[in-house]
């Protein structure tokens, strides 16, 4: 059966380079597709376009022509990065069908995916969640190698997946805890750790995920997840 894999994107901040961050999440997408099996769709929203043409890098344009893409007309995410993108969620699932599908990820689309394994192990789930808390092995400007450990009392939400009808009840749960997460500075990665906690879900478990991101608040630090 069909799964969905929603992305989650904020292609313009201010204090970034648009131009280097549409380039960013063109080769982040292109990889992804590269990556994915076939019966996967992808649905990326983004929360600071209007629309496409506010895009000036032909190639990004041209690969979200091939997906399906959302905008979001509103970004709560300024203070709170991660409500911004469960937001983008809770507005992608009043736009997509999500019971055309038997699984949903959820991902932050600004990773490099380095193979297809995390995404077989989606379509081979026996449970109804697939998650994890991985510690970061780092790259710095000099070189220079160090791992940090996996945070206690979260769950990583760079990447996981739901059943579609846990899915729908993780956009519903985040739907009446947005304001207070928002007031009280609960992240995303809290929100996820209560959800699976206070529901006693039982899941499977990813030792890591293989994805590489560029930290732009540590120096542009290369991280391997």
């Amino acid at each position: 059966m069909k799964n969905l894999i929603f992305c989650s994107a904020a292609f313009h901040v201010p204090q970034y380079s648009h131009e280097k961050r549409e380039n960013e999440y063109y080769f982040c997408l292109k990889q992804l597709k590269r990556m994915l099996p076939e019966n996967f769709d992808i649905v990326v929203c983004d929360n600071t376009v209007k629309d496409i043409n506010n895009i000036k890098n032909n190639n990004l344009k041209q690969l979200l022509s091939s997906v399906q893409f959302l905008c979001l007309h509103r970004n709560i995410g300024q203070a709170n990065l991660g409500m911004g993108e469960l937001d983008e969620l809770i507005y992608t699932s009043s736009q997509i069908n999500f019971k055309n599908y038997d699984k949903v990820i959820y991902f932050t689309l600004r990773k490099i995916v380095t193979n297809p394994w995390i995404f077989e192990k989606v379509n081979a789930m026996k449970k109804n969640a697939l998650i994890c808390n991985p510690e970061f092995l780092r790259l710095n400007n000099n070189y220079k190698f160090r791992y940090s450990p996996a945070t206690p009392n979260l769950y990583n939400d760079m990447f996981f997946a739901l059943s579609t009808k846990l899915m729908l009840d993780y956009v519903n749960y985040s739907k009446k805890r947005i304001q207070f997460n928002l007031q009280n500075r609960v992240g995303s990665e809290q929100n996820l750790y209560k959800f699976i906690n206070e529901r006693k879900i039982d899941y499977e478990w990813l030792k890591c995920l293989g994805l590489i991101r560029i930290d732009y608040n540590a120096n542009n630090e290369i991280q391997l997840i």
